[in-house]
This record gives structure tokens, C-alpha cells and sequence, in this order.
């Protein structure tokens, strides 16, 4: 009775935990406030953290595909006059122009060689791009007043790009004017930013890209930007954190090399190689010749299909990434971490049978509350690496395994006990 119980807390904890956490990872995710783009989607709308080299290389990448696809209007979280600045640096051939625009930023978070890089990028593989601003105009007293100057060099002082900097600078003056800004999450600047991004797209259409800070890019939120936008422009919109993108969509059929997998499979063929050189218990191949050999195949075929799926589905490996918002995980590495605390537990089993006289109960003891270890343990570990990977395949190669290696384990110990008995 004893046994039992502890069996019964054993396996109960392992299921709470599988519960709770796929519970949690549900949740997660009917809360994410992404919504990708599909092929009526006119506005796509990606959130960032600013300055971060992994998201401008994934910025540049989901561009060029645009590019390709004929899209040349690309909206940044910029000043107008900023982006107008950017427009003339990529019909030169120098970069004076982009020298004068980065040291104008300088003291911003994408004032940095990641950013610059990413400038250069674009004006080499993309050069028909359109930079259009439609933020504040932030640097009135450095990239507004040299665009000023170049516009009157070139007699455009009554130009619309003259008078719409003006107004982007005055925008700028009514925001620093505030006693409270909140870095610049306020409802003045988001309303200004609305407007802004309203008055150039409906000047050039179609289809375009826009990156923004991730904050002012939450469609769900009517109170910014793209909440906004979306109440303006219906489902045209879509919008993306960087984020989700860098931590990549789950592939549970993907194939590849498994690291985890290998680490689970060398974690249980090496034990069981020194079990078979130097640990089988005294009469173990009497108890063998009457293995029950529907149970045996499906003990082979178990072994068989969880050895391949845990090489071939990368899925099975952490989903664990720390980017510059901090560290993201899947609330589904939980199942995978509790995966691997029953492979050591099913090591320590090992520990302590190598340590016995290496009789048929040694072998199939219980270890931690549960039954016959050598084969619950790692048939468990299995399966959840499957429920964390959201693989069927291998959930299944899992239950196919425990069919027969556990199913063989419970009679063999049950042979064992009743020719103790029978003995004594």
C-alpha cells in the first residue's frame, strides 16, 4: 500500500505540472496581441526595441521581402524632416549626408552602428526605397534646421516639404512643452503620430511596412497608435512584435538534428550499455524467453520510432531566448525541464542499481514512487518532451514504447515475486 501511494503522488505530481503549465501556455498565447499580415493587409506594422542589431537584421529581411514583392514606401518611428534627411542620402552617391543624420541622433537609442548598418543595407539592396517619418519632429535643432537650410538652398522655401517641417518642429515644441512627457508615452504625441501616419499613407497608398517602437504597435490598445490606425483603417492593418519573431514559430514537424535528442538518447543508451556488459541480473534470461511478444513488439517498435523522432524533430529543444525586452519563454519548457529531472532521476536509479546485488527486484524497483523506474521514467520523459514539442508522432512513439517496455517490466517483476515466493 505504501508503494502505491507514493506511486500515486509520483505520477499525480508529473500531471499537475503537465496541466498547469499547458493551461498557462494556452493563456499566453490567446493573449498575444499579434496579428500577422494576410494577402489583404495593406498596412504591416512591426514593433521593436529600438537600437537592437537582431531585430534591424529581421527588420531588413521582412523589407527586402517587400521590396521584392514591389513595395518601395517603408514608415519609420522618425521625424518627418528625418526621414525626408534619409531620402536625400539615398540619391547620393556619398554618405555625408548619413554621417551628419547619426551624429544628429547620437544621443538616441538608434543612434548606434547597428542602425547605420542597417541604413546601408537598405541603400544597397533596396535603393528605391521611400523613408517616410511620421513621428515628432525630435531633432528641431539639428537634422530640422539643416534640412531647412537645404531647402532654401535650392529655392524650396514655399514648398509643402518647407511647411510640413515647420509643423513637424512645432509639434516637437507643444511635446517638450509638457510638465509630465513619460519618454514619450503620452496621448499628445501618439495623437500627433496618428495624424502624421494618416496624412502619408493616404498621399502614396498601396501597400506598406512601417517599424515602430513595440509600445505605440498594440492594436488591441484604442488609445495608441496602431489601436488607432486600426479604428481608422479597418483590418487593412496588421501588426507584429519583433519579438515574436525572433523567438521563431513553432515547427513541431520540422526537420533537423535534435540536440535535446541526443542528449535524451545518450542519457539512456548508456546506462543500458553498461547494464548489458556488466549489470544483468542473475536469471534474467530465463525471464526473457517468456516475455509476452505482443508486448515485445510493441517494446522494438517504441524503441525504434522515439530513437528516430528524438533525432529529427529540433522541436523537442528549449524555446528559451533572451532578447533586449528580456527573457522570453514558452510556459511549455516547464514540461520540457520537468522531462529532464526524470532523466536524472532515471540516472540515479541506475546509480543506485549498479550499487546492489543486481537481483530482479534491484532491477525493477521503484525509484522516487515510481514503479519499475527503469522503464516508467524515460517512457514519461518521452511523452512530455512530446507534449512540449506539440509533436504527435513522437507522443505516440512514446505510448508505444511504454505499452511494451513497461507492460514487459510489470510482468517480468511480477515473475520475479512469485518465484520469491515460490522459493522461500
Amino acid at each position: 500500500m505504501k508503494e502505491k501511494i507514493k506511486a500515486i503522488i509520483a505520477f499525480s505530481v508529473v500531471a499537475i505540472i503537465t496541466i498547469i503549465f499547458i493551461i498557462l501556455d494556452i493563456k499566453d498565447k490567446a493573449r498575444s496581441t499579434d496579428v500577422f499580415p494576410t494577402d489583404e493587409t495593406k498596412i504591416m506594422l512591426y514593433g521593436e526595441a529600438h537600437g537592437s542589431k537582431i531585430y534591424y537584421d529581421i527588420e531588413f529581411d521582412l523589407w527586402k521581402d517587400c521590396y521584392a514583392k514591389g513595395m518601395r514606401d517603408l514608415f519609420v518611428e522618425h521625424a518627418y524632416f528625418n526621414a525626408k534627411y534619409m531620402n536625400l542620402w539615398m540619391s547620393e552617391d556619398t554618405d555625408e549626408k548619413l554621417d551628419e543624420f547619426m551624429e544628429d541622433i547620437s544621443d538616441t537609442q538608434t543612434g548606434n552602428a547597428y542602425f547605420r548598418e542597417f541604413l546601408k543595407r537598405i541603400k544597397a539592396e533596396c535603393p528605391e526605397t521611400v523613408f517616410h517619418g511620421t513621428d515628432i519632429g525630435h531633432q528641431l535643432y539639428s537634422t530640422a534646421p539643416r534640412y531647412l537650410a537645404y531647402l532654401e538652398e535650392h529655392g524650396m522655401k514655399d514648398s509643402e516639404e518647407y511647411k510640413e517641417t515647420l509643423e513637424n518642429m512645432a509639434q516637437a515644441e507643444e511635446h517638450n512643452a509638457l510638465p509630465d512627457q513619460n519618454f514619450g508615452m503620452n496621448p499628445l504625441r501618439e495623437g500627433y503620430m496618428v495624424d502624421n501616419f494618416i496624412k502619408a499613407y493616404d498621399s502614396v497608398g498601396g501597400k506598406i511596412m512601417g517599424i515602430y517602437g513595440s509600445y505605440h504597435t498594440d492594436l488591441s490598445n484604442p488609445e495608441l497608435m496602431a489601436g488607432r490606425l486600426k479604428a481608422h483603417y479597418g483590418d487593412i492593418i496588421s501588426s507584429v512584435t519583433l519579438s515574436t519573431l525572433a523567438r521563431g514559430k513553432l515547427e513541431p514537424y520540422k526537420f533537423g538534428l535534435s540536440v535535446t535528442g541526443i542528449i535524451f538518447l545518450l542519457m539512456l543508451f548508456v546506462p543500458n550499455i553498461c547494464w548489458a556488459k556488466w549489470g544483468k541480473p542473475v536469471n534474467y534470461e530465463n525471464f526473457v524467453q517468456k516475455e509476452n511478444r505482443i508486448l515485445l513488439i510493441f517494446e522494438r517498435a517504441g524503441e525504434v520510432l522515439v530513437t528516430c523522432f528524438l533525432l529529427i524533430f529540433p522541436a523537442t529543444g528549449s524555446r528559451v531566448k533572451l532578447l533586449p525586452e528580456g527573457l522570453y519563454f514558452d510556459w511549455t519548457d516547464f514540461i520540457r525541464l520537468t522531462a529532464f529531472v526524470l532523466m536524472i532521476f532515471y540516472e540515479c536509479f541506475w546509480i543506485r542499481y549498479f550499487g546492489t546485488k543486481k537481483t530482479m527486484q534491484d532491477y525493477y524497483s521503484s525509484f522516487a514512487g515510481f514503479p519499475v523506474a527503469g522503464a516508467t521514467l524515460p517512457v514519461i520523459a518521452v511523452l512530455l518532451l512530446g507534449i512540449h514539442a506539440h509533436n504527435l508522432l513522437l507522443i505516440g512513439a512514446a505510448i508505444i514504447l511504454g505499452i511494451g517496455h513497461i507492460g514487459i517490466h510489470l510482468q517480468h517483476k511480477k515473475e520475479a515475486s512469485n518465484s520469491e515466493l515460490a522459493q522461500s
